[in-house]
């Protein structure tokens, strides 16, 4: 199509210049629009669920048990597997101080080897640390290590009681009669015969 000048429409002149404006303010908008800065969008993170930690528990010595000092070589429990494992170790009555450390077993078993301790009283726990930083400490036991076995205490004794056995009165004896002549029986009299028909 043609205008009056017998240009085609949307040509370069000052008659149809004003159309161009509408396509040039379109494309203005779009450059502004893909250039300005876009408000930034949070993602949310789903926490991931994790397993709960296997308690740790020490099952070799039993709390309160009384070892002597050679037989005392072991401490062993269990906790969540493949974690570390820390023994604090109290000499009761003073506070506690970290020993040894290992590493639990894919069953969570750990085990320490003890070296010999003095006599005395002691209190053992431990602590396991997951790989992601999680804690669970165990309770604590106490053990009692003696140099000497201990013997079983003596049987307590009854002391005696001092009861007064009633007095039960003594019976009499029968009074023997003095020994006298022995006396014989009477003789029987003879029985009269019979007397006859004559």
């Amino acid at each position: 199509m043609f205008n009056a000048q017998g240009k085609p429409r949307y040509w370069l002149g000052t008659y149809d210049a004003w159309h161009l404006l509408i396509p040039v303010a379109l494309a203005v908008v779009l450059v502004i629009w893909g250039l300005a800065p876009k408000p930034v969008q949070t993602r949310r993170t789903i926490a991931p669920v994790l397993a709960p930690l296997t308690p740790s528990i020490i099952t070799q010595p039993t709390a309160g048990s009384t070892l002597l000092v050679r037989q005392f070589t072991l401490i062993q429990g269990t906790s969540h597997p493949h974690s570390r494992v820390f023994l604090f170790l109290r000499q009761i009555p003073n506070p506690e101080q970290i020993l040894a450390e290992t590493r639990s077993g894919t069953n969570g078993l750990f085990q320490f080897t003890m070296a010999p301790f003095p006599p005395g009283d002691y209190g053992f726990r431990v602590e396991t640390v997951a790989a992601d930083g999680r804690r669970a400490p165990s309770t604590e036991i106490s053990v009692r290590l003696t140099a000497e076995p201990q013997s079983p205490p003596p049987p307590a004794r009854k002391a005696p009681t001092n009861k007064v056995a009633p007095k039960v009165p003594a019976k009499k004896a029968p009074v023997a009669k003095p020994a006298g002549p022995k006396q014989s029986a009477p003789a029987k009299k003879p029985s009269p015969a019979p007397a006859t028909p004559r």
